[in-house]
């Protein structure tokens, strides 16, 4: 039996919702954002509804009934077959060690920036909850589930993310914008320091070419905070896109991967994408892109 039948279910949605024990309230969080978005992400990309669970569980369901391959509280979407629906959107009921860790990394590389994200995500107790911005995360995992059910032919891993990323952003600059702060104030304070970079550059990956080498696995894996050091930039790099373009980048993004004659055959480099993704789909987003080290 593949996993999830077991778990409670939420009705009421317009996509299947199943959480662990004790997760009602995070899986009803999950739910009202993810459908908001939905409706909004289907109404921008021609009326395509993807056939998806929203799944919200604690650490022990993580582990032990879905095996996963991420970290605890690190969100994920796949299509793996043999589950509950095509599309599988998975999302942590809390963070656990991994979002310790990305408050931890960000307090010794920048007290400045630490400082912000103590009054952003107070946990009431003098430390962090980043629960307020992974629950905007859901929308980025359900853009996932429009690319990947909705036949958008992407020839990077990192180019998924950075639909995912404009899409999030979208969503909450122009349905809810009191959000922005809590969306930003994260990824502001991780890519904006020099000395996080200069630790992921000395020690980890720092290049897009980099990352399809080395997240999806192969010879020495990626650190999954490494990966949220990307996730930083994107972030920024999404809301920078969105200001210059609007909502229209989506579309042309869209329609760009759309057709897949666009995307030459043989090696796919970020520079041998940078001149496409400037033409068809954002100056901004293309220059940044051909930029990027």
């Amino acid at each position: 039996m593949a996993p999830g039948p077991e778990l409670a279910r939420l009705d009421g949605y317009p996509f299947e919702v199943r959480y662990s024990d004790g997760a009602l309230v995070r899986a009803r969080a999950a739910a009202g954002i993810a459908t908001d978005a939905y409706l909004y992400l289907s109404c921008l990309f021609s009326g395509i509804e993807p056939d998806i669970a929203i799944i919200v569980v604690d650490e022990g369901d993580w582990h032990s009934r879905w095996r996963s391959r991420q970290p605890y509280g690190l969100p994920y979407f796949n299509d793996d077959a043999g589950q509950l629906r095509p599309g599988i959107v998975m999302m942590p009921a809390g963070g656990g060690d991994f979002w310790t860790g990305i408050g931890e990394d960000i307090r010794r590389a920048s007290p400045h920036g630490y400082a912000k994200l103590l009054v952003t995500y107070p946990d009431g107790a003098g430390g962090l909850d980043f629960q307020p911005f992974f629950d905007l995360v859901t929308i980025h995992e359900l853009a996932h589930s429009f690319a990947v059910l909705g036949g958008l032919t992407l020839p990077t891993f990192w180019l998924g993310e950075m639909f995912a990323n404009l899409a999030l952003h979208a969503f909450v600059a122009t349905r809810q914008p009191e959000s922005l702060h809590t969306l930003e104030v994260l990824p502001t304070a991780g890519a904006g320091s020099r000395r996080l970079a200069a630790r992921m550059r000395a020690e980890g990956y720092s290049t897009l070419d980099d990352l399809e080498a080395h997240y999806t696995g192969g010879e020495r894996p990626m650190n999954p905070l490494n990966y949220v050091w990307y996730q930083y930039r994107w972030l920024r790099l999404a809301a920078a896109t969105f200001d210059a373009d609007g909502e229209a980048v989506l579309a042309r993004f869209w329609d760009c991967f759309h057709r897949p004659d666009h995307v030459s055959s043989g090696e796919v480099t970020a520079a041998s994408l940078a001149p496409l993704l400037t033409t068809e789909v954002s100056e901004t987003l293309g220059q940044a892109i051909r930029r990027w080290r």
